[in-house]
């Protein structure tokens, strides 16, 4: 019993030391993070912004698979005639995208959505360059004659057909950079667009200052920058003139930190995406994510721990509804032999004195016997009921087997057991069966004194017993102490 006390002590020091780990581990974890988050825009923010130049990347090569299928029709419609064709690839057009799509032939006619793109394209000589080449390029972003927008048209040999030389789609420097777009970042970041090879600068296609895609010449602002030590813009345009793939970079732009980052475009040779972003604008949106991570984890935490606490009760809950079921006779609910020994035997470690009894049903086979087991168990239950109301409160009762009752009568004299006795055979003496029909009863009982007769459970019982045997030899419904 001592052990057992011990190991419940101990599971209930674990648990308590499990839930305050736990509770620690959570307070650091959300004060990690939020570390974490406030240094986001100094340990991760290049990795954002390189992330955006790959989807940049990744868009253009969407519009050169794009083309590629409308090549594909042109081929598979060989023998059709060139309206047709330009009617077809009307048709398909995506023009929440694209803007104009044309092709010209091998004899360097003309056929085009539009007589404006078509213009534009003769103006700038980009239909000589695409007679001229047998690879697909990108002319540099010119303004449309037509929208006044910002635009750039791609040019992809048709190849394996007679008719057609080159097929030609315009976007909107605009719609190109909303393929990139990621919602979270929108109005935090700069897009643009620089070609590397420029004559004596580098060029570049924004949407932040003036109309739309309009041009900014970037050597002109470099005024706004400030570049950390050991870097300078002509660092910039030496490693993206060599063919550099991408790079990263912090500079003081108009009196703000911030953060560029470059990336190649493999459809478009000499071409760069360039993100910028303001340390700031990243820095509040991780911010915000710290607080709100923090709101979520503290809920998620709540509910964990409530689920845990829930699991604990239960378990404790089902113990106790176990240790009910393995401690109590299930006939009369009182408690069965083995769980009366170790309730006595726990008394008699803290030394109680108390008065040990053995009571035993008086020609209960014969009941038994005469008036059916069903009644014989209604017997037993009132003998079970009238222990619990007859005794102390404080007295340990239980079924020892069969007819036979024991209890341990705590702080009271053999006289005072004796008064006790005297009632409960009044109190069992008449009983009233379920069918009405009035039987009498009697008991006989022995006792033995702890410590004077026994100073073990075993020793006890043995002592009773012994009474209980000259009572039953002197005609039963008796009690009698020991050695009396």
């Amino acid at each position: 019993m001592k052990d057992r006390r011990k190991n419940k002590r101990k599971r209930k020091v674990l648990l308590t030391l499990y839930l305050a780990v736990c509770l620690v581990i959570i307070v650091a974890a959300y004060f990690h993070l939020s570390r974490i988050a406030r240094n986001f825009n100094t340990e991760h923010l290049e990795l954002i912004t390189g992330l955006y130049a790959e989807k940049m990347n990744d868009s253009m090569e969407y519009l050169q698979n794009y083309v590629q299928e409308d090549i594909k029709m042109i081929r598979s419609m060989e023998n059709a005639q060139p309206e047709e064709i330009l009617e077809q690839l009307e048709k398909n057009l995506d023009k929440t995208v694209f803007g104009d799509i044309g092709f010209i032939m091998n004899d360097g006619e003309f056929y085009g959505s539009s007589s404006c793109a078509v213009s534009d394209i003769k103006k700038k000589k980009l239909d000589e360059a695409a007679l001229a080449s047998d690879t697909s390029f990108n002319s540099d972003p010119y303004q449309s004659s037509r929208t006044g927008n910002m635009t750039m048209t791609v040019f992809v040999p048709v190849g394996d057909t007679s008719l057609v030389h080159t097929l030609y789609v315009s976007i909107m420097i605009e719609n190109l950079r909303q393929l990139g777009e990621y919602e979270l970042l929108q109005g935090k970041i700069s897009i643009h667009l620089l070609k590397a090879d420029s004559e004596n600068f580098i060029t570049c296609v924004s949407d932040n200052s003036g109309p739309s895609g309009s041009w900014n010449n970037l050597l002109l602002q470099q005024k706004y920058f400030q570049y950390d030590a050991g870097y300078s813009y002509n660092q910039w345009i030496k490693d993206m003139r060599s063919g550099k793939k991408d790079g990263r970079f912090s500079a003081i732009i108009r009196g703000e930190e911030s953060t560029i980052s470059y990336r190649s475009i493999s459809v478009m040779p000499g071409w760069y995406v360039i993100v910028e972003l303001t340390n700031k604008n990243i820095s509040d949106i991780t911010q915000q994510f710290s607080a709100w991570g923090g709101v979520y984890g503290s809920i998620l935490v709540g509910f964990t721990m409530l689920y845990m606490l829930t699991i604990v009760l239960l378990e404790k809950k089902d113990k106790k509804m176990y240790m009910g079921l393995s401690t109590t006779d299930s006939l009369t609910g009182i408690l069965n032999r083995r769980a009366f020994q170790i309730a006595v035997e726990e008394e008699l470690r803290k030394k109680t004195p108390g008065i040990f009894i053995f009571i035993d049903v008086d020609n209960f086979k014969i009941y038994n016997d005469t008036y059916g087991h069903n009644n014989g168990d209604f017997c037993l239950k009132h003998f079970a009921k009238t222990m619990k109301s007859c005794f102390p409160e404080d007295s340990i009762i239980g079924r020892y087997g069969g007819d036979e009752f024991v209890v341990y009568l705590k702080n009271l004299t053999g006289e005072m057991a004796r008064t006790y006795m005297e009632t409960f055979q009044r109190m069992i003496s008449q009983l009233t069966l379920p069918t009405g029909e009035v039987v009498e009863l009697s008991a006989s009982a022995g006792g033995a004194a702890f410590p004077e007769q026994g100073e073990d459970v075993m020793s006890l019982c043995k002592s009773a017993d012994m009474a209980l045997y000259k009572v039953k030899q002197n005609g039963k419904a008796d009690f009698k102490m020991k050695g009396m």
